[in-house]
């Protein structure tokens, strides 16, 4: 499994999370610290994006 190739500081990735999370809430989406620590894992490369689509397909069981 290859890591996000693009990947980007703690603190942009802060950033685009918090945007994130606040256009979810506002449309009725639950958002999770679970949910944010995952994205920001991706984000900073720390895990891939084959394990983020993993998790996805696992979570919502497709």
């Amino acid at each position: 499994m290859t890591k996000l190739v693009n990947r980007v500081s703690h603190e942009q990735a802060n950033h685009a999370i918090s945007c994130a999370s606040h256009s979810l809430v506002t449309e009725g989406f639950d958002v999770t610290n679970e949910d944010e620590n995952f994205v920001r894992s991706v984000l900073t490369g720390e895990r891939t994006e084959a394990q983020f689509h993993q998790a996805i397909k696992r979570k919502f069981d497709v």
